[in-house]
């Protein structure tokens, strides 16, 4: 019984490999070729089907980095479980952004609902849990003040500053701008990553001595290293396979339903949050803050530090254009997100309080989502 949960991530890896060989099959164009015509729509259950196939197997792979982390001192633990999360998250942007149907937003849209599910509702909701088993609880302010500092300032050059260069209208930068933007990202998150595993380690250790990690799966806290990173890569592979076709379904889809295009980001990032945001809320309710700011605030700087160099490579690669600039308001919820999060995360100590003022930031978000007429430019 232990290998049942195993069973559809191998039939996800065979269901991806048909969608990959023959789409044809699936009603779907081959990869590159555009949007599907209503002659040959894929049936309405292929993208329930991938779609559950992909969170099943995120699931997993969050299950197997979990039981790869308990067996780690930390951060190296939480980095497993980051980089894990990171992983699927830029294997879904790729695969629905090298799609002939993708929009150019996709890689932003997602990046930026990755940090308002993250840091304004994960967050919210994590201290809401912890305030109701204990009123305030202790964590390292080191910590979140080393992950915002780092991510706010990626954050700037990625994702705001391109709306403000001229070289390229709307929020599009330059060659260079993408070379130089992608190389820096990369080099500061990799610096971040050797300090955090050296000589800062300690910034980032449970403050708590009783305060331990947990795996809700006895089965796979006692399993060996190797068969859960063999497990975790399986998983992570079905993963790969499944996101080529994600893109033209779930256009589709979008369109199918007259839905905004943004909300490609907000599916991308709900299957890559899902298993991460669930390990940093069980652990809010176990007094255990450190280890949710850790896995959040990881998440939030890894989706940054590496989807953005992955995205831009990519795209120079295959002379793909992506638009990374935001729009204003989204700047200003993001900014106001950096502000409340260095000033909530900066004393050493949440509450119930700090977790409201980020739902609500969170609620904000949703409605400028579910209302396009906020993005418009006012008409004089």
């Amino acid at each position: 019984m232990r290998s049942l949960p195993e069973i559809p991530v191998f039939a996800g890896i065979a269901f991806g490999l048909f969608l990959m060989i023959h789409p044809e099959w699936f009603g779907l164009p081959p990869h590159g070729a555009g949007k599907t015509d209503h002659a040959t729509q894929p049936p309405f259950y292929i993208f329930p089907l991938v779609f559950i196939a992909i969170l099943w197997s995120a699931l997993r792979a969050s299950e197997h980095a979990e039981a790869v982390a308990i067996k780690l001192p930390d951060p190296f633990g939480t980095l497993v479980l980051t980089l894990s999360a990171v992983f699927i998250e830029v294997a879904l942007v790729i695969g629905v952004m090298m799609t002939g149907s993708a929009a150019d937003t996709v890689a932003r849209d997602t990046m930026f609902a990755t940090l308002m599910l993250i840091m304004n509702g994960l967050v919210g909701l994590s201290l809401i849990a912890g305030a109701l088993r204990k009123r305030e609880q202790p964590f390292n302010a080191q910590s979140s003040s080393s992950y915002l500092g780092v991510t706010a300032a990626l954050c700037t050059i990625g994702l705001v500053l391109p709306r403000f260069t001229t070289s390229e209208p709307g929020g599009y930068m330059s060659a260079r701008m993408n070379f130089f933007v992608a190389g820096g990202s990369l080099i500061v998150y990799s610096a971040f990553i050797f300090l955090q595993s050296s000589s800062h380690r300690d910034f980032f250790v449970v403050a708590r001595q009783d305060a331990q990690a947990h795996v809700s799966h006895s089965d796979l806290k006692n399993q060996p290293l190797w068969k859960s990173i063999c497990f975790l890569l399986v998983s992570l592979l079905s993963v790969v396979l499944l996101s080529e076709s994600l893109g033209d379904l779930l256009v589709g889809f979008l369109d199918r339903n007259e839905l905004a295009p943004a909300l490609q980001g907000v599916v991308i990032a709900f299957l890559v949050l899902l298993p991460e945001g669930i390990a940093a809320v069980r652990s809010a309710l176990r007094s255990d803050v450190q280890r949710s700011i850790n896995i959040l605030h990881g998440s939030a700087l890894s989706t940054i530090g590496l989807t953005i160099p992955a995205v831009l490579f990519v795209a120079m690669l295959f002379g793909k254009r992506v638009e990374l600039g935001l729009e204003p308001p989204e700047i200003c919820i993001l900014a106001a997100t950096m502000i409340l999060s260095m000033l909530h995360f900066g004393a050493g100590k949440t509450n119930m309080m700090q977790g409201i003022v980020h739902a609500m930031l969170f609620v904000m978000w949703i409605a400028l989502l579910i209302d396009p007429q906020s993005f418009l430019p006012a008409v004089p």
